[in-house]
C-alpha cells in the first residue's frame, strides 16, 4: 500500500476497504482497490480503510505474504464474488474487456510449487466467470535454483481471440493459459498497473459530466437531495 501511495500518477489512488455497488451491495474486505482519483471517497475510518463507489474501480489485489494452494482457492472463489458485483455496472463492458475491473492476487513468496499452483489456478479459472492473474513476486526456491532463473512470474488467461471454435482455447470459457517469468516481477508489477489503469479509463471514457451523473447512483453517500 505504501508502495503504490508513493508512486502511482495523481490521476490513480490506492486504499484498502470495500467498495458499493449502486444497488447497495458491498464488496467483501479487499487488501488493495486502486481507483480513479476524480472519484471522491464516500467514508474513510481512523485505520485508514476507505468505502468507494464501484464505478471508480480499476483494479483489486488480495496480498499474500506466503502464497499456499488453499489461498489461491480462495483468491479465486473472492475474484468470482467482486466479478459477480461488478457486473452491476452496465459501462464496464464485457468481463474479459479492459473497461472491466481487473482482479490479481500478488503473493511476496510462493509456499507451493509453481506446477501445483498452475494445476489449481487453470482447472479454476473461467472467462466468462473470473478473470483473475496471480503474481508472485518470489517463487519456491525449488522453482528458481539457478542465480539466473526468474525470481517469480505470472499467471494469466488470456481470452480466446474470437468466437469461432478454431480460436478458442483449451481452459474453461476458451481461454489461454500463460505462465510467464519474470525477472524483476515487482517493477513489471507497476509497469502493468500504471499502464493498464489508463487502458482502463480509455475504454470506459468517463467524462465529468458521467462521474457527475454516477454521484446521483450513490445517494446516501449524502444529504443532498
Amino acid at each position: 500500500m505504501k508502495f503504490l501511495q508513493r508512486y502511482l500518477p495523481f490521476t490513480l489512488r490506492a486504499v484498502s476497504g470495500h467498495f458499493i455497488t449502486p444497488s447497495g451491495k458491498l464488496s467483501p474486505q479487499l487488501d488493495i482497490i486502486v481507483v480513479d482519483a476524480r472519484y471522491p471517497l464516500l467514508a474513510e475510518n481512523d485505520d485508514g480503510s476507505a468505502l468507494v463507489m464501484l464505478h471508480s474501480v480499476i483494479r483489486i489485489y488480495e496480498i499474500k505474504t506466503n502464497l499456499k494452494i488453499k489461498d489461491m482457492h480462495a483468491a479465486l472463489a473472492a475474484a468470482k464474488t467482486v466479478k459477480a458485483l461488478s457486473r452491476q455496472v452496465a459501462e464496464f463492458g464485457d468481463i474479459d474487456g479492459f473497461g472491466f475491473p481487473q482482479y490479481v492476487l500478488c503473493a511476496y513468496h510462493s509456499a507451493a510449487r509453481l506446477e501445483s499452483l498452475k494445476q489449481v489456478y487453470f482447472a479454476d479459472v473461467d472467462v466468462d466467470r473470473v478473470h483473475m492473474d496471480a503474481v508472485i513476486l518470489r517463487y519456491h526456491p525449488s522453482d528458481r535454483p539457478g542465480a539466473d532463473d526468474a525470481l517469480g512470474g505470472e499467471l494469466h488467461v488470456e481470452p480466446p481471440f474470437s468466437d469461432d471454435p478454431a480460436c478458442r482455447g483449451p481452459l474453461p470459457g476458451g481461454g489461454y493459459p500463460v505462465s510467464r517469468p519474470m525477472h524483476t516481477p515487482l517493477s513489471d508489477l507497476y509497469y502493468s498497473l500504471v499502464q493498464d489503469s489508463y487502458y482502463v479509463l480509455g475504454e470506459r471514457r468517463f467524462s465529468f459530466d458521467a462521474l457527475g451523473a454516477h454521484f446521483n447512483e450513490y445517494m446516501n453517500w449524502s444529504t443532498a437531495l
